[in-house]
């Protein structure tokens, strides 16, 4: 795994810095110029991908800090209308993926229509883009695909063809923390992370809040647990297993 993320590294570092010549002129690098195709899961490999809603936020440095220290890639999924939107260039210099998630992660206001929703992606785009120099061609809706609030349920067939007909590849979970769900406890957060691990199989994608102080506290635990079941940490890209929640 440090030998890919050396290699990805030298890669990352030489488009940032064609980002930075080129995006003043106007030009945009699209996610896979920065992220490339070898970060695609090796052959009948265990691979987790840890994600990290709603940031960024005053606790980012701190998780960025963990996983350098770790030697992990994680994947970051971005709100726009936050005081902490210049940590999105700390994302991407550290080597993580960057996401789309929404400008303001208002339910009643995105969810009320398909144009409604569209204008908010293209919003959280721009902020992205400005910050990073990367146009992000993964998402996730707020409240992942299988939400109901704000008028989701009767749009989100119509939300997913669209994102799909503009590139966009989303991504839902199938391990989750809960740790904006009223847990209180490290300890707790993690043993939810275990326990859903278990049936979750070769492929998996946590749900964690970079928002939520308890991550800081729980992720090395986290971090440990995968790398002693033997799993390869990678960043979300357009190519990597989709897992889409049903109702």
């Amino acid at each position: 795994m440090k030998k890919y993320i050396r290699i990805f590294t030298a890669l990352l570092l030489g488009a940032l810095f064609l980002i930075a010549q080129t995006a003043a002129a106007g030009e945009s690098y699209t996610y896979t110029t920065v992220y490339p195709d070898g970060y695609n899961p090796p052959p009948n490999s265990k691979v987790v991908y840890l994600t990290f809603d709603d940031g960024p936020a005053k606790h980012t440095p701190q998780i960025l800090k963990i996983l350098e220290d770790h030697d992990v890639p994680a994947t970051f999924f971005v709100v726009g209308n936050r005081e902490h939107t210049h940590y999105m260039s700390d994302i991407v210099a550290k080597g993580h993926a960057i996401g789309l998630h929404s400008y303001d992660h208002d339910f009643d206001h995105i969810y009320r229509s398909k144009e409604a929703f569209l204008e908010d992606l293209i919003k959280i785009d721009e902020i992205v883009f400005s910050q990073t120099g990367v146009r992000s061609n993964i998402m996730r809706f707020p409240g992942g695909s299988s939400v109901t609030r704000g008028g989701a349920k009767s749009i989100m067939p119509q939300l997913k063809k669209e994102v799909a007909s503009k590139g966009y590849q989303f991504f839902d979970w199938n391990c989750d923390s809960r740790d904006t769900m009223g847990i209180k406890s490290a300890s707790v957060a993690l043993s939810k992370i275990k326990t859903a691990s278990e049936s979750a199989g070769d492929i998996i994608i946590v749900l964690m809040h970079d928002t939520a102080e308890i991550t800081v506290q729980y992720l090395p635990g986290v971090i440990e647990h995968f790398k002693t079941q033997g799993y390869d940490f990678l960043p979300l890209c357009p190519a990597s297993p989709a897992i889409h929640h049903t109702w």
